[in-house]
């Protein structure tokens, strides 16, 4: 039986953008609201194809290019280079969209200065357009302008289908919309540790400065860009869109590494989230009373694989064991069976 992955429902949010204007006394509403966003935007992915196609949309063929250097920069530190593929495009129904598509020369110094990858760096940009809805699994534009100017070229019905898919890149400096899971540490799509996953989606109240919350977007960072951003993280993490704004460039290239570092922690998480469920829904269908109770670990194996390799193959034999042996543990207490001697 194939199964599809998918999240739990979440609750209902606005799909219009901006969360930044909250004072402290409305942190926890601030939460609720990141939380149930990124839920919905994590429900519209589908990682049963083990990748995502990401599109970063500026409006100056200059952003746009260095945040899809950064992510690819950022995946390949978290041995997910061939699970996220980035790539950008410049919106040309904006007033600040540029005539000539050459790569800007003030971009291509940034991209330089960050080490990113020439090619993509100097390459000619892509006009924006409204297929890559469909094309791209997220679309992640500079600001709220952008944002906007996409979404309402379609019909409210579309808004309302592809509005999850089309999310603000100051979104992602919050880690309390990156981490679905709300694990601390980084985060990679097959390097699990069954022993500290968590058992809800609870994410961390938000908080100021570099707490642990801040620093799961810092460590999915090399050291070299960890040191660059180093100086005013604490200025940008869970900030607002105004960072990205800033004209001091410092801060925007620090924004543009540490969102960076927010899509590609949001996306592996969604994407282990989904297997998570995938096979616990496995094991639940196939393992549920108390004949089952005395499947052998092997023999398990042997039917969950056949049952759906497409879930099985994301795991290790080793994690698909630990989570059959745990889940016949839940079974015991669930059907109130004595396994002592």
């Amino acid at each position: 039986m194939a199964l599809a992955l998918s999240f739990p429902s979440s609750p209902s949010s606005p799909s219009s953008s901006s969360s930044s204007n909250y004072n402290n006394h409305d942190s926890f509403a601030l939460s609720d609201y990141q939380k149930a966003r990124a839920l919905e935007t994590a429900q519209s992915l589908d990682a049963s194809r083990l990748h995502f196609q990401i599109m970063f949309v500026d409006d100056d063929n200059v952003k746009g290019r260095i945040a899809e250097g950064l992510l690819a920069r950022v995946a390949e530190h978290n041995d997910a280079m061939f699970i996220l593929f980035p790539s950008s495009s410049t919106i040309d129904a904006s007033r600040n969209a540029p005539r000539d598509a050459a790569a800007p020369e003030r971009a291509v110094a940034v991209c330089e200065s960050l080490g990113l990858c020439e090619t993509t760096s100097t390459m000619d940009g892509t006009s924006f357009d409204l297929s890559y809805l469909d094309e791209y699994d997220l679309l992640i534009t500079m600001d709220d302008d952008i944002r906007s100017l996409i979404l309402r070229s379609l019909s409210a019905t579309d808004q309302e289908y592809y509005a999850p898919k089309v999310r603000l890149l100051s979104e992602f400096l919050s880690p309390e919309f990156c981490s679905i899971s709300g694990k601390q540490g980084t985060s990679s799509a097959r390097n699990e540790q069954d022993d500290t996953l968590s058992q809800d989606n609870g994410i961390p109240k938000t908080v100021q400065g570099i707490t642990n919350d801040g620093r799961l977007l810092l460590d999915m960072l090399d050291q070299e860009l960890r040191d660059r951003v180093a100086p005013c993280s604490d200025l940008v993490i869970g900030r607002s869109s105004n960072v990205l704004m800033s004209h001091q460039l410092e801060y925007q290239v620090a924004a543009l590494i540490l969102a960076s570092s927010g899509v590609t922690k949001f996306c592996l998480e969604t994407m282990q989230s989904q297997f998570d469920s995938a096979f616990e829904a496995l094991l639940i269908k196939n393992f549920h009373n108390v004949d089952h109770l005395t499947v052998s670990g092997d023999q398990a194996d042997d039917q969950l694989r056949r049952c759906s390799h497409s879930v099985t193959g994301f795991f290790s034999r080793e994690q698909r064991q630990s989570r059959f042996e745990r889940h016949i543990v839940d079974l015991r207490i669930k059907l109130g069976v004595d396994d002592s001697p």
